[in-house]
Parts: structure tokens; sequence; C-alpha cells
């Protein structure tokens, strides 16, 4: 399936999430919700949309920023999670803020990530699929 194309297959059990990874100066993006883990920003794929335009839409909704381009990375399967994952790079001034459920937005360094709290899963999937970082 193409990441900009919308779903309208089932799949049973698998859920399906648009997550981004949004660079700025070597770091990345984590959001957190209270008293959870770092995690990359995203979120499910709604009913009737394009994991495309459920990147975008939950970056907005979750960090207050928007983007006209993301790149499309790659889909990811994890245990019953379906990542389609795109890319972003930074672009503006503007500066990320916590939106609706998410408590905080801050930007985390490669070297940073192991002392942070940020979820095993995402640790797995930036390193199969942004190795350069």
């Amino acid at each position: 399936m193409v990441a900009t194309q919308a779903s309208t297959a089932k799949h049973k059990g698998l859920k399906r999430r648009a997550t981004v990874i949004y660079r700025r100066d070597g770091e990345i993006l984590f959001v957190r919700k209270r008293r959870s883990k770092w995690n990359l920003p995203g979120g499910r794929v709604e009913r009737g949309e394009t994991p495309l335009q459920a990147a975008k839409r939950e970056m907005a909704e979750e960090t207050g920023l928007s983007f006209d381009r993301l790149a499309y990375v790659s889909q990811y399967r994890q245990d019953n999670v379906v990542h389609f994952l795109f890319e972003a790079r930074r672009t503006s001034s503007k500066k990320p803020r916590p939106l609706n459920e998410i408590d905080d937005c801050r930007w985390i360094s490669r070297k940073d990530m192991g002392k942070r709290n940020v979820r095993e899963p995402i640790r797995d999937l930036l390193k199969r699929c942004a190795s350069d970082l």
C-alpha cells in the first residue's frame, strides 16, 4: 500500500499508526503524555484517511506544527502495529508546543536517548529506519 492512498483494507488485529521523525540539528522531536515514556509524534490512521493525512493531522494536534511536505520513509511492522514512517526536517523557527493529550515536547539527541525514558519499540524503530542518527 502506498502511504498517500487511503486504506480501506482491514488488517485484523493490526493497528495502523502514522509516525513522524522530525529532525533539527542532529536531534529528534519527542512528545510525552502525562506519566508516560517519550514517543515520536503520531497516532492512529483514521478510517478513510491516508497515512500521510494522519501524520500531518497528528503533528498539528500534538505539537501545533504544520507541514506542507512530509517525506515517506517506510512502512515498518512491530508486534501488532504497522507504522507508516514519515520524516520532516526543520524548515521554520516555530517551536513545538504540547497540545491536547501531550504534556511535553522535547528535542532529544541520539546520545541522550539512553538518559531519557524513551519507549523501547521507538528506540528499535529508529535503529532500523533512521540509522543515520
